[in-house]
């Protein structure tokens, strides 16, 4: 079990292929971006698996709040460049800066199933059930 804070907000990202990660992002890594991914969803997007990295297309449009090069293995983050909320993967560092802004939390067995997801799959990010 994870402790949560009042910050904390718990998703499901739920993969065409029935893989369904749990995640959690906290407004405290930046407020505006994370705010912005709550007041929409549910968020539907599309996958593409680059170079150890999950990259679900967002359309949020919006800048560097915590800047970092720097990832580790299941983290969660924004990517302005590309406008896409990312998992990774493994630890590494990335091309362009990116804002961390939670971890998924779903065994590590699970989200080693995302290098089967296709590109192009539907993934639907939403509030994970209480």
């Amino acid at each position: 079990m994870v402790d949560l804070s009042d910050t904390d907000i718990q998703l499901e990202f739920v993969f065409e292929g029935d893989i369904i990660l749990k995640g959690i992002i906290n407004r405290i890594y930046a407020p505006l971006i994370v705010e912005e991914i709550k007041s929409r969803l549910p968020i539907e997007g599309r996958t593409a698996l680059m170079q150890g990295e999950m990259k679900i297309t967002l359309g949020i449009s919006k800048g560097n709040a915590k800047p970092t090069n720097n990832v580790k293995k299941a983290d969660i983050a924004y990517q302005p460049l590309g406008d896409s909320l990312d998992i990774y993967l493994g630890d590494k560092r990335t091309f362009s800066q990116v804002n961390v802004i939670g971890r998924i939390i779903s065994d590590e067995s699970q989200l080693d199933k995302l290098v089967h997801v296709r590109r192009g799959s539907l993934v639907i990010i939403r509030l994970q059930e209480q």
